[in-house]
Parts: C-alpha cells; sequence; structure tokens
C-alpha cells in the first residue's frame, strides 16, 4: 500500500477513536441515572419481597413494611397487599427454601440430626423425614442412577 492510503486509513482510524472517547461520556450522562438503593424498583422489588418472606417474626416484617410505608418507598395499597402476600405464602417459602438447604448439605448426620429435631417438634412426621432423607440419599450417592434404580425396586419389592 502507499504511504498516502496508510496515511488516509490512520488519520480515519484516529478520528473513530477520538470521537468514541468523547461519545461514551456523552451518552453516559444522557441515560437515565440508577435509581437509588432506598427506591423499590421493578429489578429490585423481586429481591426484597424474598428477604422479606425469609423473616420469622410477623410483627417485625410488618414493621419493615411499615416503615417502607413511613419513608415513601411504597403505598398503603402496596403495603397491605405485601402483609397479606407474606401471610399467604411465608410458611411454604421457608419450607421450600429449609428443604433446599437441606438436600444441598454434604453430612447426611447433620441432616439427620436436623429432621430428627422437627419430626420430635411436631413440625414434620417420620414419613416426611424418611422421604427427605432418601432423596438425599440417592442426591449425594456416588452413582444416581443405580440409587434411584435400588430405590425403585426396593419400593416395589415392599409394596
Amino acid at each position: 500500500m502507499s504511504k498516502k492510503k496508510l496515511m488516509i486509513i490512520g488519520v480515519v482510524a484516529l478520528v473513530l477513536i477520538a470521537t468514541i472517547a468523547v461519545a461514551v461520556p456523552v451518552f453516559a450522562a444522557s441515560s437515565n441515572a440508577t435509581p437509588s438503593p432506598t427506591q423499590l424498583t421493578q429489578k429490585n422489588k423481586a429481591g426484597a419481597l424474598l428477604r422479606l418472606l425469609l423473616v420469622q417474626d410477623q410483627t417485625k416484617a410488618f414493621t419493615y413494611v411499615a416503615q417502607a410505608e413511613a419513608a415513601g418507598k411504597i403505598t398503603a395499597d402496596q403495603a397491605t397487599a405485601i402483609d397479606n402476600f407474606w401471610t399467604e405464602y411465608h410458611t411454604q417459602f421457608t419450607k421450600a427454601v429449609v428443604l433446599r438447604r437441606l438436600l444441598k448439605a454434604q453430612n447426611e448426620s447433620n441432616v439427620k440430626a436436623f429432621l430428627d429435631k422437627a419430626v420430635a417438634n411436631g413440625k414434620i412426621t417420620q414419613d416426611q423425614e424418611n422421604n427427605v432423607i432418601s432423596i438425599w440419599e440417592v442426591l449425594h450417592s456416588p452413582n444416581s442412577t443405580a440409587a434411584t434404580t435400588t430405590t425403585t425396586t426396593t419400593s416395589t419389592t415392599t409394596h
């Protein structure tokens, strides 16, 4: 290539780089600013509800909702809807989270101890404990398909 062509390509590349260097900050400044973490937006609404569902004490959960309403983050109608949602789904959500954590646990004796305590407190039945333990054993066996086959064979022979 000739010197002239190389010079033109170099100048064009330099102009493009300079344009991008100026345009990026201008576009970033003109875009909407990120919302304050104190604002309840569609993006952080789900996370806020999940954290609220994990709160064990009803009065504490309702206090958080009242504080959000007083701070202007939510309306009175939203506060009522959140209180009703917490009341309806808290127990189910908590059970699902606990079960997921139990199934991820690596130590079977700890899982059994936790479940034994829940049975003793009347929170679950012995059958439920046995089901969770059998699921845990299937998930944590070295060969999951063999454990599934064994469990299926055992359950068909006992019936």
